[in-house]
């Protein structure tokens, strides 16, 4: 299944790594194939079990995860190139970097697990930071913060 990551900014967005395996909030209109954002206003959501099993944009190719983590979002691309893109001040203002995207919508490939033995049981941002370092195999990151 193929679903639609676009960015809301503003720590409004999932984080989404390559090999991830966990709950995910989707639209609950089945016509909507995108990752929900904006979790802090009162539209219906659904949580769904996915693995996340490629990530792909029309300009920055493959790429490996967005980690949306604070109010810069970092974009790790296959290649090994790493964009840290700001989410607050200036929306999608890539750092450091002469490239300009002007759609933050990614294609996301997911597997949909039946199997919950397989998801992470914890819940803690700091575990979900050790699993999103250990995916992307960072031993630290700028949103690292344990």
């Amino acid at each position: 299944m193929i679903l639609k990551w676009t960015a809301a900014w503003y720590e409004l967005d999932q984080t989404i790594i390559v090999g991830d395996k966990d709950w995910f909030y989707l639209p609950s209109n089945e016509n909507n194939h995108s990752f929900f954002n904006e979790l802090y206003q009162s539209n219906s959501f659904i949580r769904k079990k996915l693995e996340i099993d490629k990530i792909s944009h029309p300009v920055l190719g493959d790429v490996k995860g967005i980690v949306a983590i604070g109010l810069d979002y970092t974009v790790y691309l296959a290649d090994g190139t790493v964009l840290e893109v700001n989410a607050e001040e200036e929306p999608g203002q890539i750092y450091n970097s002469s490239l300009i995207i002007d759609d933050w919508t990614f294609d996301v490939e997911v597997s949909i697990l039946d199997d919950a033995d397989d998801i992470p049981e914890d819940r803690t941002l700091k575990d979900a930071i050790r699993r999103y370092k250990g995916l992307l195999g960072l031993t630290d990151a700028s949103w690292a913060k344990e």
